[in-house]
């Protein structure tokens, strides 16, 4: 049994990278005595509950003094800054890594000594290079970077050396021209459990969209997407599923579902809930550009619902890069579903296979993997 951290700036959060992290914890914790690494304190009881995980017993380690200043910085500033907090983590870890046997990073880079396996969900510090990808940033956005770059200590070279793990072969592209290291792919956690996807003659003719009420979601195209579809004939209707994540963005979203019988805003279900809209649905719409991979996607697959999605992204490997399911604009979007929902020979041959995300995409064999890892990491 050896001593394992694993570092997640916060598990509060719920996002994609919480759910990997509450999965490697399961993971390890039944073989390895696993400490978290954490700037915030989690609440093991609300995140099994959300994530449907078993973690317990596991001991929590948080920076005091540096992130009471962290605090303060981003109360003055009026934002979360991501980058500083991941600075932060990476220069906690660095003072605690030599007592372990291994570290494990779930929230993108770090740079400690090792062995060390880590998650990078998207290069965190190589906006120069990304942007190529995911579009042009300004000058104070790349002073930024390299302002937090040189707080946390990071050096590529020992990042390079790492156990280098991502989410999608489009990310291990981001990646590699970030680093000039390949990462293992391996695909985040989806939870399949309790999908029963209905007839698909019983379902209602309606999109299901999950994720967080946030404005990097692109929802506001989501809900044009399904307003020209509608104008297009179709009698369809959306369901916007997730948390707030910033209120006045959630308010903006109300107003505009006021406006609209046929979009409701569901925010935050349970996952009971959750799974029933899902399998209730002909379709899901992602309008994510540049996903890192896309749970939500793969989730909508496990429900049987047929998901319409941008073309640039780690979603592009949930469906096979089809494309009468990827879509570049709302404009591209509303043409490429129309084409699809005026043909019953085409929505046939789209129509997802739930089992197989089990099998490419589910927990038990993302929790196999990541022991695998961490076991060739440990030899």
């Amino acid at each position: 049994m050896a001593q394992v951290a694993v570092a997640h700036v916060d598990l509060g959060a719920k996002g994609g990278g919480e759910a990997v992290c509450m999965n490697v914890l399961e993971a390890l914790r039944s073989e390895h005595d696993v400490t978290l690494l954490t700037l915030t304190d989690p609440d093991f009881d609300e995140l099994n509950a959300y994530y449907r995980t078993d973690v317990g017993d596991i001991a929590v380690r948080r920076p005091r003094r540096s992130k009471r200043l962290l605090d303060a910085l981003e109360g003055a500033a009026g934002v979360t800054l991501y980058n500083l907090r991941n600075a932060l983590l990476n220069r906690f870890v660095a003072r605690h890594a030599a007592a372990f046997d291994a570290t494990v990073g779930t929230d993108n880079e770090l740079s400690v000594p090792g062995p060390l396996v880590q998650y990078v969900h998207t290069p965190r510090f190589a906006r120069l290079v990304v942007s190529k990808r995911v579009g042009e940033d300004s000058f104070v956005d790349h002073a930024y970077d390299r302002l937090s770059y040189r707080i946390g200590g990071y050096d590529a070279k020992t990042i390079r050396g790492s156990h280098l793990l991502t989410n999608s072969s489009w990310m291990a592209d981001v990646v590699q021209d970030a680093y000039d290291a390949r990462p293992e792919v391996v695909h985040p956690p989806v939870d399949t459990r309790g999908f029963e996807p209905r007839p698909w003659e019983e379902r209602e003719e309606g999109f299901v969209t999950i994720g967080r009420l946030a404005r990097y979601k692109n929802l506001e195209d989501v809900i044009a997407i399904v307003d020209g579809v509608r104008e297009r004939g179709h009698d369809v209707h959306l369901h916007l599923v997730g948390p707030a994540y910033d209120e006045a963005y959630r308010e903006r979203l109300a107003s505009l579902a006021a406006e609209r019988p046929h979009v409701s805003i569901e925010g935050e279900l349970p996952r009971e809930r959750l799974v029933e809209l899902v399998c209730a649905h002909r379709y899901g719409l992602h309008a994510k550009r540049h996903e890192h991979f896309g749970l939500a996607v793969a989730e909508l697959v496990a429900g049987g619902a047929l998901p319409f999605v941008p073309a640039n992204g780690g979603q592009r490997d949930i469906v096979d890069g089809r494309d009468h399911l990827t879509y570049d604009t709302v404009e591209g979007a509303i043409e490429t579903i129309d084409r699809v929902l005026s043909s019953p020979e085409l929505r046939t041959d789209l129509r997802p296979d739930p089992k197989s995300v089990e099998r490419r995409f589910g927990r038990e064999r993302f929790q196999r993997e990541v022991r695998e890892v961490l076991g060739d990491a440990l030899q």
